[in-house]
């Protein structure tokens, strides 16, 4: 399955918007596991793709299980290009246990095969004399990148626990974040993010609508569909000459490069850790693109190697520190958001944390904080 451009595609960051049903549930030690999907997972996380009516995932179980085999041998390190890399994450509750939301990183997202497709935003300056007036008037340019960065996307939350006390979408945000410094060797030195913008009642764009729609013929759905599968059509149909912005609608216009309601959440936790808006536009919905060198990350630059032991020494909670650890066992990668002291090489956990997580003293983790 190809890295896609298109605004509910596999690389869209997307958080659902409900009311919360299951807040009050009671909370254990450890309520939730993030942890690398498995073939298994695959009706669930389709429950998930369908349920918000989005192709941010594949929503046929043929596709789901394409998408998981390729991230299992991602996880597993049996690709034979880390290019193909796509590595999805689930966080599950445990009480009862049911997968509520999934992440996921793309290793590179523009290659020979599948390019990266992108509008660039720029301004060009106007003036004339004999009116005394100057203009600056934004204008957009079709590029192509065939060595691009590494992606980050995939983020659904089920409905029913947006706004859980747990932070969910927050736990998937970061976790892709604390496997990048983990695991560095398979991923590029620059990470991309697609946000989603304002989308009509109906789940369209009015950007596509007069531009897209213009220049290929297909309905919003039907080319969003299509470029996960096939991108051959934007570099063959798409204007390649710069389309000046002050053509468009002004409602269009003023939603270019915006964020829909849906995606504002998510920007706050990526400009928090350091991402930025690149000017740069998906040609789809006009949805902005945000990125960053991993190596600029606050969560990479703090990100720490410790050796798991028991606390025996009845700090309390307030003493502690709240983290996000990562670590490989029997079972491939896992991560938990814990209370627990770092000091120096050694991170002490309650006796209770480390049981919860079937973690044992001595065990290696990685860890960031979960700010």
């Amino acid at each position: 399955m190809p890295p896609t451009n298109g605004p509910r595609a596999a690389n869209a960051n997307v958080v659902s918007i409900a009311p919360l049903e299951e807040a009050q549930r009671p909370v254990t030690q450890v309520p939730f596991l993030l942890r690398e999907a498995r073939p298994t997972d695959a009706a669930p996380i389709l429950r998930l793709a369908r349920l918000l009516d989005s192709i941010n995932l594949p929503t046929e179980r043929r596709d789901m299980d394409v998408l998981i085999r390729r991230s299992v041998q991602s996880f597993r390190g049996k690709l034979r290009q880390r290019a193909e890399g796509m590595y999805l994450f689930v966080i599950e509750a445990q009480t009862p246990h049911r997968i509520v939301g999934t992440a996921m990183i793309i290793a590179k997202h523009g290659t020979p095969e599948s390019p990266h497709y992108y509008l660039e935003m720029a301004t060009d300056q106007r003036y004339s004399k004999t009116l005394k007036t100057m203009f600056k008037h934004t204008y957009l340019t079709l590029r192509r990148n065939i060595d691009g960065p590494t992606e980050v996307g995939g983020l659904i939350v089920d409905p029913t626990f947006r706004h859980h006390p747990a932070r969910i979408g927050k736990q998937l945000s970061f976790i892709r974040f604390l496997y990048l410094a983990m695991y560095p060797d398979p991923f590029e030195d620059e990470v991309l993010a697609e946000m989603m913008p304002p989308l009509t009642d109906t789940k369209d764009s009015l950007f596509w609508g007069c531009y897209g729609k213009r220049v290929t013929g297909l309905d919003f759905r039907k080319a969003d569909k299509l470029s996960t599968k096939d991108k051959e059509f934007i570099e063959t149909l798409f204007p390649s000459i710069p389309l000046y912005v002050c053509m468009f609608p002004v409602e269009v216009q003023e939603q270019l490069g915006k964020v829909g309601p849906e995606s504002q959440g998510a920007v706050y936790l990526l400009e928090k850790v350091g991402f930025h808006f690149l000017r740069h536009l998906d040609p789809f919905d006009g949805g902005p693109y945000y990125g960053a060198k991993v190596e600029d990350l606050t969560l990479v630059q703090r990100f720490r190697r410790y050796r798991l032991m028991t606390d025996r020494s009845g700090r309390t909670v307030a003493a502690q520190h709240e983290l996000l650890i990562g670590w490989e066992g029997a079972k491939g990668f896992r991560a938990a958001q814990v209370m627990a002291e770092p000091e120096a090489s050694v991170l002490f956990c309650s006796a209770e944390v480390l049981k919860a997580l079937d973690l044992k003293e001595g065990m290696e983790v990685g860890a960031i904080p979960f700010l």
